[in-house]
């Protein structure tokens, strides 16, 4: 290590900063407080290092806390002088090098190889990353035969597994391959290896394009710096990202690697940060959590590395004060000084990610409207497929209103490190219901997922995204290779108006084919139904499995209302009511749905579901969802729970061309959505107003009771 660093990623004098935010009341404060209890608890227990466990069990979680443990005694012995932590630190070094060489590996439980710890050398990789972390705070007190002994029996043979054992698997482009060549960087800086510092940088051929660090960064992330498997697999790859590009700017600053591949890395800190909900939470897109948020350590660094070595958008450092904790790092200082005096009430923007390696492979659109909790955020996804955790759900949408998740992504299947639950790791349920198409709030076409459910195929496919113009928060999505013979499109808009205290949401779902199908439109959503509007709903006796593949199997029918061209239902969740309108041009049944059907190990979550079905060649469904209303159960009041749009229809259009009209108790609402085609042509008005001509997308019209509406073909 060179005299820039003491300890790789701190130096004497930045730990002495550090040191003056013990007690205080801020997010490094608190983070520091979380490490003195940790380490503490740690030291209480004494040394336990146990032999090999399934995932999830007590060797699994053991091992894993001990790594955390070697860095974070060592660096809290650094900021606080204390020896006992950093003999603490020393003592697990030593164990694990007593023991690692003589370890069996582990029985492989997927396709990931095994480790010695692990049944997967993923968590081997993070293993060693966060133990080299240790090392760095320890060698300047470490004898040399205590140094050697470490580096043979625990760095040495952990190095040979991961660029020797598994060579293979070394350069593969993968969140699991950012891991490895971070892990081994990291590591061979500490011990100072410049061969397997090489290798971590560019790649086992030398080249830094098909393997490495540097081939990671350019080909792992879209040029807008969007991660193909999203958000959540996102913050775990940012994590290694974050960590490894600071060593390397600290001690080989002639790699410029903050500026590879035009930006990347910038690039990636901003889409991550930029697609968290306004609570924080990130968007279950693939497989992901439902619950995972900026305080992830990976979403830490990253808000940390944005602030202090790039220019942070005060939109991101008003998301970042939510964040309880940060990095222990200078970075985590820089960012604890930029978001002094930024206000939580920053305007939202929308955003478009692109995907893929050259960012033509479709795309993602983050659609947002007001400020701080108080702000809505919809997304409309377009893009890849996501390699082995992605899921089939081209045009999906999710939906962010009044603090909570109101058209909910269902997430992934799998009890993270829940032992019972086949050792934390994904259950069967994942594939048969997480990943179908039924399992997110879309079209379905003929009761089958899209890509007849075939990964390796749907990696081939995009679909293609757009933003609307005319509108701060609306975007055209479209897909026509989902299905065979049937072409998809999406326009999804918030609209703001006198008439609503929130935006409300538009959803367009046009569907096209030469043959008739099968449409189910189906959303998840959460709370308690408090009635269905205008139809005859019906509870049914006894539960009905709705199917018996592509994930129906897995879905109870608890209800359904008779076949119309029109539906509304409210639900309230938490303080909020929630209500959604929709019209068909043929009649389509409603069904009540709950997840949970042909789950004897209750692994799902049992969510509740709406889904209208019709039959028909072309179809289009036009849905609205408002937030409305306020609930407060503690003081018995209740206001506004009745829809406060009163009326939704479809007016008569030319082809290309949709008109909505909104009526309201305060007056009506005309939307006019219009394909670029048909843009220039005329609106008349017949209330002597004169004809409007349409110029883009969307066109807004707050009309007066008597104005009645004809278009000029």
């Amino acid at each position: 290590m060179s005299a820039q660093g003491d300890y790789l990623l701190w130096t004497r004098e930045e730990l002495d900063e550090l040191r003056r935010q013990q007690g205080q009341d801020n997010a490094m404060g608190r983070s520091l407080a979380a490490l003195e209890a940790r380490v503490a608890a740690s030291m209480a227990r004494g040394i336990v290092i146990p032999g090999q466990g399934e995932a999830g069990s007590f060797e699994h979680n053991t091992h894993k806390e001990n790594a955390r443990v070697i860095e974070g005694a060592a660096l809290w012995g650094r900021l606080s002088d204390n020896v006992q932590a950093l003999a603490h630190a020393e003592e697990l070094l030593a164990g694990y090098a007593a023991c690692y060489r003589d370890m069996p590996y582990q029985v492989a439980r997927n396709t990931n190889p095994p480790g010695r710890l692990f049944h997967q050398i993923l968590n081997e990789h993070i293993w060693l990353l966060h133990a080299s972390l240790g090392l760095a705070l320890l060698k300047p007190s470490l004898s040399e035969a205590r140094y050697q002994s470490l580096l043979d029996g625990l760095f040495q043979p952990m190095l040979e597994m991961f660029t020797e054992t598994y060579r293979h698997d070394f350069d593969r482009i993968h969140n699991h391959g950012l891991w490895a060549v971070a892990a081994v960087g990291i590591c061979a800086m500490v011990i100072e290896s410049p061969e397997h510092l090489a290798i971590s940088i560019d790649g086992l051929d030398g080249s830094g394009e098909t393997g490495g660090f540097l081939a990671q960064i350019a080909l792992l992330f879209s040029p807008q710096g969007y991660y193909v498997e999203g958000p959540y697999y996102h913050r775990f790859a940012i994590h290694p990202l974050c960590l490894f590009a600071e060593a390397i700017e600290r001690h080989h600053p002639e790699r410029r690697v903050l500026t590879h591949a035009d930006g990347r890395i910038e690039k990636s800190l901003h889409v991550l940060l930029s697609t968290a909900y306004p609570d924080g939470r990130f968007p279950a897109l693939n497989d992901a959590s439902r619950s995972m948020d900026l305080d992830d350590e990976g979403a830490r660094c990253a808000m940390s590395l944005l602030a202090a070595r790039y220019e942070a958008p005060r939109e991101l450092l008003a998301l970042a004060r939510q964040q309880q904790g940060c990095w222990i790092h200078a970075n985590g200082l820089a960012l604890l000084n930029a978001v002094q005096g930024v206000d939580t009430q920053v305007e939202a923007t929308s955003q478009l990610f692109r995907d893929g390696p050259d960012g033509q492979s479709g795309g993602h659109a983050h659609l947002k409207r007001g400020q701080g909790l108080a702000a809505q955020h919809v997304v409309l996804t377009a893009g890849q497929h996501g390699m082995g955790h992605g899921h089939f759900d081209e045009l999906g949408l999710s939906f962010f209103s009044r603090g909570k998740e109101v058209l909910k992504e269902y997430g992934f299947a799998r009890w993270v490190n829940v032992e019972t639950k086949f050792g934390g790791r994904y259950l069967k349920e994942n594939e048969g219901y997480a990943k179908q198409s039924v399992a997110h709030n879309l079209v379905v076409v003929d009761m089958q997922s899209q890509h007849a459910a075939n990964h390796a195929l749907a990696d081939e496919r995009h679909g293609e995204i757009s933003l609307l113009t005319g509108c701060a928060a609306g975007a055209r999505a479209r897909c026509d290779n989902a299905h065979d013979g049937v072409a998809m499109q999406r326009e999804v808009l918030l609209v703001e108006s006198r008439h609503t205290e929130t935006p409300i949401l538009l959803d367009v779902f046009t569907l096209t084919s030469e043959q008739p199908h099968v449409y189910d439109y189906t959303f998840h959503h959460g709370g308690h139904v408090v009635r269905w509007w205008g139809s005859e709903f019906t509870a049914l006796d006894a539960l009905e499995v709705m199917g018996d593949r592509h994930g129906y199997q897995h879905l109870w029918k608890q209800g359904q209302c008779r076949p119309a061209t029109g539906h509304s239902m409210t639900w309230l969740e938490g303080d909020s009511f929630h209500s959604w309108h929709q019209i068909t041009q043929a009649p389509a049944e409603a069904f009540q749905l709950r997840v949970g059907a042909n789950d004897p190990d209750h692994n799902l979550r049992p969510d509740a579901k709406v889904m209208t079905r019709l039959t028909a060649t072309s179809q289009t469904f036009y849905s609205l969802f408002e937030s409305h209303g306020h609930f407060d159960e503690a003081l018995e009041q209740c206001g506004g729970a009745r829809p406060q749009v009163i009326h939704f229809r479809v007016l008569p259009s030319a082809d290309g061309v949709t008109i909505l009209e909104l009526t309201f108790a305060t007056g009506r609402l005309l939307v006019v959505l219009a394909e670029p085609a048909r843009q220039g042509e005329s609106l008349t008005l017949e209330a002597g107003e004169r004809p409007l001509r349409i110029e883009q997308d969307v066109t807004l019209i707050d009309l007066p009771d008597t104005a009645r509406v004809s278009q000029n073909t």
